[in-house]
């Protein structure tokens, strides 16, 4: 698990961007899942809370929003295994 946070999109080395910018569409969207799975297993490091697992439930839906988007552009994104509290 992650024990650090995955990073402030408003930190001035991340020039106020979530996650870093792709040369298509679907490499933007790469980039975002990836931050988007980072901020699971930070939020699975943190332990157990309503507000987590509130959080985990909108990251969650955007995972699985993203994968599903790269999948229709051609990706091959594999879903992962959900954590038993999913």
């Amino acid at each position: 698990m992650r024990a650090t946070p995955p990073g402030n999109s408003l930190e001035r080395e991340q020039r106020a961007e979530v996650a870093a910018r792709g040369g298509d569409l679907s490499e933007g969207l790469d980039a975002l899942l990836a931050r988007v799975r980072e901020e699971l297993d930070y939020n699975d490091a943190k332990g157990e809370s309503p507000y987590r697992l509130g959080m985990h439930d909108g990251l969650r839906f955007a995972e699985d929003a993203l994968v599903a988007l790269l999948r229709r552009h051609g990706r091959d994104t594999s879903e992962r295994p959900l954590p038993t509290d999913a």
